[in-house]
């Protein structure tokens, strides 16, 4: 190869145009790449490296090598020759020496290879390589080839050489590639890449840390919260990926959060939002115009035609207009209404979907797990804000800032930026990727220490119960050591990252001052362009830092996102039906038809219940815990919907009517009292937004709590406290009665209403409730008699089913399951009206009248075998009259009895 110095532009512009399409191809090659998840596919799939990836870092290696030597051949050439070399021959060198570098990286560094950015740069590599050796060839006027000229050709040749090798093996490789049945099962590996057998690893549904998106080797018993959530957060979002195939089809997935993000229908706001654009380009614009106007400063003062006075009050408009008080205020006055339009927007749709997600969901998720979904619409905001305020101009300011210093100051300075620029960004992005692990030790301590920190003062009464004050302030101060500790490693670990780069940029700016220096001693410069030349290095700070961490952010933000996205994707399993109408309420006749239900689909909790229940009717659900009671009145306001059957209100079926319609006409007092952090008369106030002051006094003197609210100090303003905690168990009950009694609902929903209430208060309740249930249909769940007793009609569930329906003296003459709990531990006595005691004496009252006409063993015999019938299938065959009958019979202790001489048992 010749070295002359009259090349050809063609030539010339070919030695230019190599490394950067080589650069450009592998860097939309690999974007694509990974928006298309090939990595991730190779590692699914697992297959074996052909070629492979050891011997195509040898052979790039001595590629590279080759231009290696051809610099020092053109350095000893030149100084021996005392003559500069060809520029545009040394800026190949570099470049290529830049480019085929980061390719043999990025080979070394890479856990999975996708081979086809590599193979379409070594194709291009070839074709350029070629088309240079025969315009150097046809160019080259020399007879006589020179010692210098020969090593280049042969330096050329062996580069060729293994470029050739590179292709063919490519070609080799994509055609096994399309023909695996010449590769037999004997040429595929035992293990898997992560060194698990596949069989194992499928046995066990385990994937390896090591090839999932994002993944880390995490022990489950020492997981976090907040690692937890973490984790499910990139595992939702790698299994999306998967499912879509491709970041762009990924992205589309958030399009039903674009109207919430969008102003979609609001002029205005589209507007302020393409006047942000301009504003944009104007920042981008000046960005470049101050450093010029600066070296136009130095230029004027060095005797240059031009007044600096001018210039200087030039530079000083651009500064203002670049500062925070110009472009940049209006950026920011024009985005504020956009970027609070989508915050407000995403906060109010999430909260309201959450809202309006039936009772299945709030049952089964975490409040702070929502909560932190929600805020998941600051993250879409932050993202999409990174990406059109810093991205986008930043990608700008550096393509401008690289094009105007390469034809400044020729061709050197501009590689000498680009190199800077790329390797800043590589070794910031490796340094960021290994403070992942200090990182993340220092969340996990953080975390822990605020869960110490929480966990005692929330629970204070009970450290100083057990007297483990002591306790707690050692673990609280180990957690603050450990937590100190990591953050100092983490720090640490930053500020080295940070001095490298800072060092990276420091030997960018330095060969860049003395190329400057150099080309302004030969004349080819002025001073003003160096300064020009410092302005401009400082404005690429900025952007290179921020490139570095983009990823990271990015992909933290998307996870963030993602859940946000997955919670508005959730329906309700209990919605409206099209065009249901609100419900006619006429006398508030409820009809239960073979009504069946599971919270889980796997195991039925009511199955077939059937009930007829007349307006004005108490219905009291009794029976053991876990029989279905409280899921029946859940189902009658609708908070799940039957899996079969029907609930009819006045013949109409609950499912077809607006919920909100059922629900107003519905009062319902829970077992566990519900309040907010809030005022006592906002909380009674609650059922029904619009009553007075005098209503709600009303309402609490019915349920007989008025008195004790006046004896706080601040009467109806006292605040009740997190869930209650500064009221008694029986204070808050009543609260919750005195709100279902200012509702004045249809229809009365009572689940223990007076569980952890005292005896006297429960007497002065019951006569509110009295009040309250008149002309109303009235569903109890209850365990004390005195709730049930007056019940007009008693309905005995166990296992899903009604097995007994009456009143209390027809369910205590029937002697079934009704009087084992009666009689049993079942129902809770009073002190003061001694029900069980009545229950037994009714119970042998009934006993003897039943058995006064039978005197014989035989006859009671009988009489047991007539009530084996009225007994559920689960109990022992014999019904409580029947077994006190049998006993007294048999064993013929009883004194009484034997000496009865009217035949009663």
């Amino acid at each position: 190869m010749a070295v002359v110095a009259g090349e050809g532009a063609v030539l010339v512009a070919l030695k230019y145009l190599y490394p950067a399409v080589v650069f450009l191809y592998y860097l939309t090659s690999s974007v694509l790449a990974s928006c298309t998840l090939q990595a991730l596919k190779k590692t699914q799939d697992a297959q074996p490296e052909r070629p492979s990836r050891r011997a195509v870092i040898y052979i790039l290696g001595f590629f590279l090598s080759t231009y290696g030597a051809q610099l020092i051949t053109l350095g000893t050439q030149s100084v021996i020759q005392r003559s500069a070399p060809l520029e545009h021959q040394v800026i190949n060198y570099l470049s290529c020496i830049l480019v085929f570098g980061i390719l043999c990286i990025q080979l070394i560094e890479s856990d999975t290879v996708v081979w086809f950015p590599f193979r379409g740069s070594w194709f291009i590599a070839l074709l350029f390589e070629l088309a240079i050796a025969i315009l150097t060839a046809v160019n080259s006027r020399q007879a006589n080839l020179s010692p210098y000229d020969i090593l280049h050709i042969t330096f050329f040749c062996l580069r060729l050489a293994s470029l050739v090798i590179l292709v063919a093996w490519t070609c080799f490789a994509l055609w096994t590639n399309s023909n695996p049945s010449l590769f037999d099962e004997e040429t595929q590996p035992l293990l898997q890449p992560n060194g698990e057998q596949p069989d194992a690893q499928a046995a066990t549904g385990e994937h390896a840390n090591s090839s999932s998106y994002g993944s880390t080797t995490q022990s489950d018993a020492e997981e976090t919260h907040w690692e937890r959530r973490e984790r499910e957060g990139k595992a939702e979002l790698e299994k999306r990926l998967q499912k879509d195939g491709n970041w762009v089809e990924y992205a589309k997935g958030f399009k039903i959060l674009l109207p919430y993000i969008w102003p979609v229908g609001n002029r205005h706001l589209q507007l302020r939002a393409a006047a942000v654009v301009l504003c944009m380009f104007a920042s981008n614009a000046l960005n470049v115009l101050i450093p010029r106007q600066t070296g136009i400063i130095m230029d004027t003062l060095n005797g240059k035609p031009g007044n600096p006075w001018t210039a200087v009050i030039n530079l000083a408009l651009l500064r203002l207009l670049a500062s925070g008080s110009g472009v940049e205020l209006i950026r920011q006055w024009l985005w504020l209404p956009v970027k609070h339009f989508s915050r407000e927007n995403l906060s109010r749709a999430s909260f309201s979907h959450v809202m309006k997600l039936s009772a299945d969901f709030h049952d089964s998720k975490s409040s702070s797990d929502m909560m932190v979904a929600m805020q998941g619409g600051y993250s879409i905001t932050n993202a999409v804000e990174s990406l059109l305020f810093q991205t986008v101009p930043m990608l700008i300011d550096m393509c401008v800032a690289i094009a105007y210093l390469s034809v400044k100051f020729g061709p050197y300075e501009g590689l000498i930026t680009v190199a800077t620029g790329i390797v800043f960004i590589t070794l910031a992005a490796r340094l960021v990727a290994g403070t992942k692990n200090s990182s993340r030790k220092r969340q996990k301590a953080f975390t822990k220490e605020h869960a110490i920190r929480y966990g005692g003062l929330s629970s204070w009464q009970t450290v100083n119960m057990f007297n483990q004050v002591g306790y707690e302030d050692n673990r609280h101060a180990n957690a603050v050591t450990a937590r100190w500790l990591s953050e100092t490693q983490w720090q640490i670990g930053w500020l080295l990252s940070t001095s490298l780069q800072t060092i990276i940029l420091t030997v960018g700016l330095m060969a860049s001052a003395f190329l400057a220096v150099f080309r302004i001693r030969s004349g080819q410069a002025s001073p003003g362009q160096f300064a020009m030349l410092l302005m401009y290095w400082t404005q690429l700070t900025a952007p290179l830092q921020f490139f570095a961490s983009l990823s990271k952010n990015m992909s933290d933000d998307f996870i963030s996102a993602e859940r946000l996205l997955a919670l508005m994707k959730i329906k309700p399993s209990v919605a409206n039906k099209l065009g249901a109408r609100p419900l006619k309420f006429k006398r508030g006749d409820v009809q239960l038809d073979q009504v069946y239900f599971g919270y889980d689909k796997r195991k039925s909790i009511l199955n077939g219940i059937s009930l007829d229940v007349p307006a004005g009717t108490t219905v009291a659900f009794v029976g053991s815990t876990g029989a279905g009671k409280s899921t029946l009145l859940r189902l009658l306001q609708r908070d799940y919907d039957v899996t079969s059957g029907s609930i009819r209100i006045d013949g109409q079926d609950i499912r077809d009517v607006d919920s909100s319609s059922l629900r107003d006409r519905i009062g319902y007092v829970p077992q566990s009292a519900l309040v907010f952090n809030d005022t006592i008369m906002n909380n009674v106030r609650y059922s029904r937004i619009t009553a007075s002051d005098e209503e709600v006094f009303e309402a609490c003197r019915a349920a007989r709590v008025h008195d004790k609210i006046l004896g706080f100090p601040d009467g109806y303003e006292t605040e009740v406290g997190e869930h209650g905690v500064k009221l008694s168990g029986g204070e808050l009950q009543r609260l919750a009665i005195a709100r279902a009694l200012l509702k004045d609902p249809k229809i009365i929903l009572l689940d223990e209403a007076t569980a952890a209430v005292d005896n006297a208060t429960e007497r002065d309740i019951q006569k509110s409730l009295r009040v309250l249930c008149k002309g109303r249909t009235t569903f109890v769940v209850a365990h004390r008699l005195s709730t049930i007793r007056g019940a007009g009609i008693i309905a005995v569930v166990e296992h899903g089913q009604i097995i007994e329906t009456g009143t209390h003296d027809e369910l205590i003459a029937l002697g079934g399951r009704y009087l084992e709990l009666a009689t049993g531990d079942t129902f809770r006595e009073t002190e003061d009206s001694d029900d069980q005691s009545k229950v037994l004496d009714d119970a042998n009252t009934l006993a003897n009248d039943s058995c006064s006409e039978r005197t014989t063993t035989e006859t009671c015999k009988t009489h047991d075998e007539n009530d084996q019938a009225k007994v559920p299938p689960e109990s022992d065959g014999k019904s409580a009259t029947g077994k006190r009958c049998q006993k007294e019979v048999d064993s013929d202790i009883n004194s009484s009895a034997a000496e009865n001489t009217d035949g009663s048992c």
